[in-house]
């Protein structure tokens, strides 16, 4: 095991067990702090976090798709993407998180991603490919860091989520364009993006094919304050993204996750409204 990956297994494990550090406290840049913490114990205890140099992601033990990734904006980050290889790619880090399932089988032992390529599960491990291509979104956009030498470390599948094509390049992209000319003017932000569930069949362990992706959010924050959007799945190519404003309380409801934990009372940003041209 490397520096990087020893590294990783340590961050996984304060930021997943705060109560086995003694007054210690774990700042992730991609977060702007502290990252979005689970309301449910369970859920955290089934998810494994991953922090790379471009953003930090809490990637489900179930489905195996990211709950959230979160990223830090700046325009020295920004450039042209359109000849960066976009091969999607596993990501090596979930393999060394201290939650990975090991099942024992014989003297073979099956690790997380391999178990769910092997149950079919189309979103993790090798079994990711089998969603198409036109229907794959990057959580954390290339633009945003096509000037960085990390560039690669968004190909990972878990910056990976299903998405309509419609919504890919529609409004999700007309928000993350908006952001990118937002941020080139020397203003830094923070986003949290990830997807939406609905669960269809009531199961004590739910597994993809229970779940719909029903939605996506992102939220933008800065040192003015936030704003969140939610976008449902099935919006239009040319629907507008600003009609999608969505309450924080609300969301948090919805996905049973705290977005700004120990950052005190965030309010919405009129300021960043406007410059998100949503006046």
């Amino acid at each position: 095991m490397n520096f990087r990956q020893l590294l990783a297994r340590i961050i996984s494990i304060l930021c997943l067990f705060p109560g086995a550090v003694s007054a210690q406290s774990v700042a992730v840049t991609h977060c702007d702090g502290e990252c979005p913490r689970y309301e449910s114990r369970v859920t955290a205890n089934q998810s494994n976090l991953v922090i790379h140099h471009l953003y930090a992601a809490a990637v489900n033990g179930e489905t195996s798709l990211p709950d959230w990734v979160a990223y830090r904006l700046n325009k020295e980050a920004l450039g042209v993407a359109s000849l960066i290889p976009r091969s999607w790619q596993p990501d090596r880090l979930v393999h060394f998180s201290p939650l990975e399932d090991i099942v024992q089988a014989g003297e073979e032992e099956l690790r997380l991603s391999e178990t769910i390529s092997r149950n079919n599960n189309p979103y993790g491990g090798g079994g990711a490919e089998s969603v198409p291509p036109e229907d794959r979104a990057r959580l954390a956009p290339m633009t945003s860091f096509a000037n960085t030498p990390y560039w690669s470390d968004l190909n990972n599948f878990s910056n990976m989520v299903p998405m309509p094509s419609t919504l890919r390049l529609g409004p999700w992209l007309q928000l993350e364009q908006r952001l990118n000319r937002v941020i080139a003017s020397g203003d830094d932000a923070y986003v949290i993006a990830g997807p939406l569930f609905l669960i269809k069949i009531l199961s004590l362990s739910p597994s993809s094919t229970d779940l719909d992706p029903a939605g996506y959010f992102k939220l933008v924050s800065d040192e003015t304050g936030f704003v969140a959007f939610l976008f449902p799945e099935d919006m239009g190519r040319f629907d507008d993204y600003c009609s999608q404003r969505v309450e924080l309380s609300e969301l948090e409801e919805m996905t049973g996750i705290e977005f700004f934990p120990e950052r005190g009372r965030m309010t919405e940003s009129t300021e960043l409204l406007a410059r998100l041209g949503c006046s």
